[in-house]
């Protein structure tokens, strides 16, 4: 009797738990078809929650319901990275990053290595314009941190490093701007980011220009040299600097490296040259040789060179 009784109840127990099975598997029906109808509608944040749904009460129910989860989770990672790029499209970078982030972790779990690439070739675009709009509004050191975002994601990004070095040269950070502009050169260059490469060149060099130039106003000349030698290193046809450079030699008494300096500037530039041909005459005539420093004195016809000119033709080089 008492063996009757336990066989009714495992019956029992095996009726309801067919049923509830059953009626687990309409849900995940149910939940798939809500979830592909809010897709096709264009509701992207309910069909994402819908589809997430109807996968964990698949895995509930087990393999008769397989077929339904393989369905959904092959278009989850698909919606995550519609959701990104919808928002994206309203430029609220803020909010699309972590709707990549998302789509990162949702392709991962649902095994999309596809959609895993194209969130993470994104991302460091998204942080880009993140700097881009720190820049803008001079919030320098959060756009610094944008752009380390996207150096951490894509080392051979060449923008990055030079609109970083911007920030840096805003923020008077000589050392970490320098890096940058010259991280941005090579890693433009290896990159063939033409664009970047001279940015970099043109602010680097024009930095360092400006330092000299300061320098040596305050007569500080082998500060002004250090810092044209730098002009020089990120722009090798920097005439200005070569010129500036040999002044500085001549004033340092320095007369082999103020002809060389000229020299080099020679061979950029056809005209404009007096103030070089002015610094070659005294060069020149600082290492005793008369005759060399009248033919480059003679050569300057007019502007604010010639009476120099004429005083050392004239008078202290009695040139013939």
């Amino acid at each position: 009797m008492k063996c009757i009784k336990l066989m009714s109840i495992v019956v029992a127990l095996f009726g309801i738990t067919v049923f509830a099975s059953a009626q687990t598997l309409q849900e995940v029906t149910e939940a798939y078809n809500k979830g592909a109808g809010l897709m096709a509608a264009g509701d992207l944040d309910s069909a994402i929650a819908e589809l997430e749904r109807c996968v964990d009460m698949a895995k509930k129910v087990g393999d008769e319901a397989i077929e339904l989860q393989v369905v959904a989770e092959s278009a989850l990672p698909g919606l995550y990275i519609q959701k990104a790029n919808k928002i994206l499209a309203t430029r609220d970078y803020a909010a699309t990053l972590l709707a990549l982030e998302a789509t990162v972790v949702a392709a991962e779990k649902y095994q999309s290595k596809e959609v895993k690439e194209s969130a993470e070739k994104t991302i460091p675009s998204i942080y880009l314009a993140l700097g881009l709009a720190d820049y803008q509004a001079q919030k320098f050191e959060d756009a610094v941190k944008n752009f380390d975002q996207v150096i951490a994601r894509d080392p051979n990004n060449a923008g990055a490093y030079y609109r970083r070095g911007i920030c840096y040269q805003n923020l008077k950070d000589e050392a970490k701007m320098e890096e940058s502009y010259k991280l941005a050169i090579e890693k433009g260059t290896a990159s063939n980011d033409a664009q970047s490469v001279q940015g970099a060149k043109t602010q680097l060099s024009r930095y360092f220009y400006n330092t000299g130039i300061a320098a040596r106003k305050a007569q500080r000349w082998d500060e002004a040299i250090a810092a044209f030698t730098k002009t020089i290193e990120a722009d090798s046809n920097y005439f200005d600097a070569y010129y500036a450079m040999a002044s500085c030699h001549n004033s340092k008494k320095s007369f082999d490296n103020a002809i060389a300096a000229c020299e080099k500037a020679l061979e950029i530039k056809t005209e404009g040259l007096d103030g070089v041909y002015y610094e070659l005459g005294t060069a020149y005539a600082g290492k005793n040789n008369n005759a060399r420093a009248c033919e480059y004195f003679k050569k300057i016809g007019e502007g604010p060179f010639l009476a120099g000119a004429k005083y050392q033709i004239e008078t202290a080089l009695k040139c013939n």
